[in-house]
């Protein structure tokens, strides 16, 4: 719990980081564009979860077409999506809530989508049983493969990328007044786990949600073009992955 605690500071401190209007951020990849490639996978549906859903920068942009809740237990990344909902005059549904333990009934959610807040979390496997567990007809996880490597850089991310992330970096320092990185750093001190494509298949598996599609490209499709060029140049390209699965309406758990 100590260590939750810790994590869920350094999410606080990330607020603004994660803030839809927060131009530098979303230099990398454009939130409609996100939300184009959920809404394709989630046809057919209506009542969404967004779990992990940070500032909001996924829940508002469905809320044009979808009945959106919004799950995270950062309060100040819920305060800061109900500024912008308000703003944008969205219909979005806020819980502060802990995705080990999601306070709604089996099956409550026609989909329940997750993206990038599978990795930060103490017990994985038990989030993924309780998104399983609310879910009713689908599950879309966003995440990345980050630990294939073991962290080790190339010869032209040693080269090329980290010199341009160190200069990139300060100058988002020097402009914000905000240093993001410290917090990530501080998080990865308290937080041991870790995911991949492998696992969170094995473990949805287990809850009786059959993977219907594993998709790597997604990343060329959501990066801006100078986001691509950069990418070319430092050598950096995550190996993030969108996975799309359908509960098994046969399964008597």
């Amino acid at each position: 719990m100590k260590n939750e605690q810790k994590i869920k500071d350094c999410w606080d401190k990330l607020v603004l980081e994660y803030d839809l209007k927060n131009n530098q951020k979303w230099f990398w990849s454009n939130p409609a564009v996100w939300a184009s490639e959920i809404e394709q996978k989630v046809s057919g549906c209506r009542r969404i979860l967004d779990v992990g859903c940070g500032a909001g920068a996924l829940s508002i942009p469905l809320s044009t077409n979808f009945d959106v809740t919004s799950l995270d237990f950062s309060l100040n990344m819920l305060l800061q999506l109900k500024t912008r909902r308000d703003e944008l005059e969205a219909v979005v549904e806020m819980i502060n809530a802990d995705t080990h333990n999601i306070p709604f009934k089996d099956d409550s959610f026609d989909a329940v989508i997750c993206r990038y807040a599978i990795w930060p979390l103490s017990d994985p496997q038990a989030a993924i049983e309780e998104i399983a567990r609310v879910c009713r007809k689908k599950v879309i996880i966003i995440e990345g493969d980050w630990y294939k490597n073991n962290g080790k850089p190339t010869m032209r991310q040693k080269i090329f990328g980290k010199p341009f992330y160190k200069l990139y970096n300060y100058y988002y320092r020097v402009t914000t007044g905000r240093n993001p990185n410290k917090h990530f750093k501080e998080m990865r001190e308290y937080h041991q786990g870790s995911t991949s494509a492998e696992k969170i298949t094995n473990w949805l598996g287990e809850c009786g949600i059959a993977i219907k599609e594993l998709d790597y490209s997604i990343k060329e499709r959501i990066l801006t073009k100078k986001s691509r060029a950069l990418q070319w140049i430092t050598g950096y390209n995550e190996g993030t992955f969108i996975l799309t699965g359908e509960k098994d309406v046969d399964d008597t758990r």
